[in-house]
């Protein structure tokens, strides 16, 4: 798979424990709802949280206007499942190393959200996970447009605009972040909505 000529180096160091402890107690509490809806496949998606010069920041990218699904938006790295995924985990793992080059040895899995229905109709899996030491992203070019670090504090003091949209048959809030030149919204954004909820307000004094 053809990757983009340009890198994208961590320079910065592990995450604070105090920081990592509290987003897997947090992850480790949710309570498990039952999945609603039909789906017609399995995905995951990774939720990879980095130590950078603006502190502890989510891992996006955009993705090209070439890719099947979602052009042009931004998300977190992720696919659907394949036959040969042990787990949802391998699933979220193996596609951010296909569209990043980041590998799994670099990345420290800290739990789970739990799925939603994309529009798409796959039932999506966030997993949340450290990305530790300072390793090399290669982006696909075929799928990644532009990597984003977006700081958690961004997301904590900032309180995301709702529309009311018709998704699904049903009329739903979705969620918007406007982020520099980038609007982060939908299925990603009621990600990061609900992960900032699952961890609590003592968030903001960690990040």
């Amino acid at each position: 798979m053809e990757r983009g000529t340009w890198n994208v180096k961590v320079e910065s160091p592990t995450l604070s424990e105090t920081l990592r402890e509290a987003i897997i107690k947090g992850l480790a509490a949710v309570p498990s709802r039952p999945f609603e809806g039909e789906y017609r496949a399995r995905a995951a998606v990774l939720m990879g949280i980095g130590e950078r010069e603006a502190g502890p920041s989510f891992l996006l990218t955009r993705r090209t206007n070439t890719v099947s699904t979602h052009k042009g938006q931004v998300s977190f790295p992720g696919g659907q499942r394949e036959e040969d995924d042990s787990s949802l985990e391998e699933t979220a793992l193996r596609e951010t190393f296909e569209e990043l080059g980041l590998g799994p040895e670099s990345i420290e899995i800290a739990g789970r959200l739990n799925d939603y229905l994309a529009v798409t109709h796959s039932r999506v899996t966030p997993v949340a996970g450290f990305i530790n030491g300072s390793p090399d992203i290669t982006p696909c070019a075929a799928e990644v447009a532009r990597v984003l670090w977006v700081p958690l504090r961004f997301f904590v003091e900032t309180e995301p605009r709702i529309e009311m949209w018709e998704r699904l048959g049903q009329r739903v809030p979705v969620h918007f972040y406007d982020f520099e030149d980038e609007v982060i919204w939908g299925l990603t954004a009621r990600m990061i909505v609900d992960f900032l909820e699952i961890i609590g307000p003592g968030i903001s004094r960690l990040v």
